[in-house]
């Protein structure tokens, strides 16, 4: 599960990002209804902000928000508020970045609209594979550690499940036990290569690897996954 509030509610650099991530909803049940305009959504941004920085929801607003909607912090609809927001840093969403989603979203006014506006945006990233795309990518910015390239395993191993096991179920299964056992990444991490890599391995691979061809497209990392994968059918 993914734990968006940062650890001791600092900017969480010296922490893992996948024991960091938990602060996605409590108070926005009183937002006016109804309008195109954005000012309900300003509205709920208000309901969330940090009260010692108004221009920021905290992790504390975040996860006030999730309890509101009924949402469990580590849920992909999290994510994807997140992705629509444009969010650059975990647990943070800036006045100018929550503004920005109001054109991405429509009329916001109430938790309830938010969580089915986001239901829908999820809905459609899944059928057009090029959104699918932005919000893998978009996945390893965001959960990047300060001044890192990589992002680490674990984060890895659940983001990839909860952006492409909709999709590729059986890739992700493998690949995320394969992350499991593959003790240098704890070290290295996943590079951004690696990573975008991944979704058109399990776009063009079939799941066991039949059509895979070393031929030194691939980066050095999913070459071992096949190898491992092989010797796993084998085995049994």
């Amino acid at each position: 599960q993914i734990n968006w509030l940062p650890a001791n509610n600092n900017t969480g650099s010296d922490y893992p990002v996948a024991t960091q991530m938990r602060a996605f909803g409590r108070k926005s049940s009183t937002a006016k209804r109804g309008g195109a305009s954005s000012s309900g959504f300003d509205e709920l941004f208000d309901a969330y902000k940090d009260p010692q920085d108004t221009t920021m929801i905290g992790p504390e607003g975040i996860e006030q928000l999730c309890t509101t909607m009924h949402v469990d912090p580590g849920d992909v609809l999290v994510l994807v508020l997140a992705w629509a927001m444009g969010a650059s840093r975990m647990g943070y969403i800036s006045r100018d970045e929550w503004s920005s989603g109001f054109h991405k979203l429509g009329a916001i006014t109430s938790t309830e609209s938010l969580k089915e506006r986001l239901s829908v945006l999820h809905g459609s990233t899944l059928r057009d594979i090029e959104r699918v795309k932005e919000l893998h990518q978009f996945t390893h910015k965001f959960c990047r550690e300060e001044r890192r390239k990589n992002i680490d395993v674990q984060s890895a191993m659940v983001m990839l499940k909860l952006v492409l096991q909709p999709l590729f179920a059986e890739h992700v299964e493998y690949l995320t036990g394969f992350m499991q056992e593959k003790k240098s990444l704890e070290k290295c991490g996943v590079s951004m290569d690696e990573w975008m890599m991944m979704l058109q391995f399990c776009r063009e691979i079939k799941p066991d690897c039949s059509n895979f061809q070393d031929d030194g497209a691939w980066p050095v990392l999913l070459d071992e996954y096949v190898e491992w994968k092989r010797e796993k059918q084998e085995g049994k």
